[in-house]
């Protein structure tokens, strides 16, 4: 494991080995272009996390080649390629985000906003759709965060800040969530209202609600991310 500081050469390498197998047309300045990018937005996810599995003793991001680094590094990359695309999108964003589904079971499309600051653990089966993301998202195994009809029209999520979805919690349809706001494993929300600072227990229409402090909820995940890195 190294710091992200000369990253560059090998990252590509591996990504386009990767690729390589599964793709004969890969277009490798697309890569090239983005990798940069995604290690940046790699770096800035990473330094506040008090998990000495992602830096070094001197403070440096450190990633290894495998794990949730690596599958959130891929999601990064496939959404700079996209975000580098502009009117037409090229296939390789395709090819990264199929990449990452084959390799690691998620489904992070790269249309898909994910916030600055996101961390998953074990997350096999997790289903991140279009809906709309505060900062400071955690997810586990099963997630599934997507839309509903209802009425004739497809409503998504909104998430707020500091919100962690436990094994197999969904959050669907026309759902607003607080900031710090926990779900316990195997939750199910569907067209509610989730106030601020609080942990979510049960299934919706029969939700149980236990409403806590803002610091009582920040310290819940204090553990995941160094708050005091970000006061005010």
């Amino acid at each position: 494991m190294e710091s992200l500081k000369s990253e560059k050469d090998k990252v590509c390498g591996l990504v386009l080995h990767q690729l390589s197998r599964y793709w004969p047309d890969i277009d490798k300045t697309v890569i090239e272009t983005s990798v940069s990018d995604a290690l940046e937005a790699v770096r800035i996810n990473f330094e506040c996390v008090p998990d000495k599995r992602f830096h070094r003793d001197d403070g440096a991001v450190i990633f290894p080649y495998m794990s949730v680094q690596w599958m959130i590094f891929l999601y990064r990359l496939s959404r700079a390629i996209f975000k580098h695309g502009g009117v037409h999108t090229p296939k390789e964003a395709d090819m990264v985000y199929y990449l990452n589904k084959a390799m690691h079971a998620n489904d992070w499309f790269y249309e898909v906003d994910l916030p600055p600051h996101f961390l998953c653990e074990h997350p096999l089966g997790s289903v991140l759709g279009r809906a709309e993301y505060g900062d400071f998202l955690v997810v586990y195994q099963g997630t599934t965060v997507g839309g509903n009809r209802r009425d004739g029209k497809l409503f998504y999520p909104v998430l707020g800040s500091n919100v962690v979805l436990y094994a197999n919690a969904t959050v669907l349809g026309d759902t607003c969530v607080g900031n710090n706001v926990i779900f316990s494993a195997d939750s199910y929300v569907m067209n509610e209202r989730i106030p601020d600072n609080c942990i979510v227990f049960g299934k919706s229409p029969g939700l149980v609600i236990k409403e806590k402090s803002e610091n009582e909820m920040k310290a819940y995940t204090a553990h995941i991310w160094d708050w005091r890195r970000f006061k005010g």
